[in-house]
C-alpha cells in the first residue's frame, strides 16, 4: 500500500514537472550555445595568438554555424561549429562581411557584437570589444 502512495507522488510529481522542463529547454539551449560561441571566439583568439598567425571567426548567418580559420598562405578551417536547429543569428554588428580577425597580439580589427535567439525570441548577447575580450553578460 505504501509502495503504490510513492509511486503516486512520484507521478504526480512528474505530470506537472514535464510541462515546465520542456518550456526551459529552449532557453537552456540558448545559453550553452552563448557560452560555447563565446569560449570558441576565446579560443580563436588564443590560437592566433600562440601560433603567431591571424586568426577568425566566420559566422554564416544563412547556415546557423560557425567556423574558427588560419590565415596563412592558405586558409585553413580549424574549427565549424553547427548552432542547434533551435538557435539562430538574430543580428550581427560592428564585423567586417561577419568575420572577427585575430591579429598577433589577440587583439580584433572591429568590435562587434553578435546576437543569437531561440524559438522563445529569447536572446543572448555576445560583445567583442576592440582590445579582444569577449564579454558574454
Amino acid at each position: 500500500m505504501d509502495l503504490l502512495v510513492v509511486l503516486g507522488i512520484i507521478a504526480l510529481l512528474s505530470t506537472i514537472t514535464i510541462p515546465y522542463l520542456k518550456k526551459y529547454q529552449p532557453n537552456l539551449k540558448l545559453h550553452a550555445a552563448a557560452r560555447n560561441l563565446a569560449s570558441d571566439i576565446r579560443y580563436a583568439q588564443q590560437l592566433a595568438v600562440t601560433q603567431q598567425k591571424v586568426h577568425v571567426v566566420y559566422f554564416d548567418a544563412t547556415n546557423k554555424k560557425y567556423l574558427i580559420q588560419r590565415l596563412d598562405t592558405a586558409t585553413t578551417t580549424v574549427k565549424t561549429v553547427n548552432l542547434d536547429p533551435d538557435i539562430s543569428y538574430q543580428q550581427i554588428t560592428g564585423l567586417n562581411n561577419n568575420y572577427v580577425y585575430y591579429n598577433f597580439y589577440g587583439g580584433v580589427s572591429q568590435a562587434g557584437q553578435i546576437i543569437l535567439r531561440n524559438n522563445n525570441n529569447l536572446t543572448s548577447t555576445i560583445n567583442i570589444k576592440a582590445s579582444g575580450y569577449v564579454e558574454l553578460p
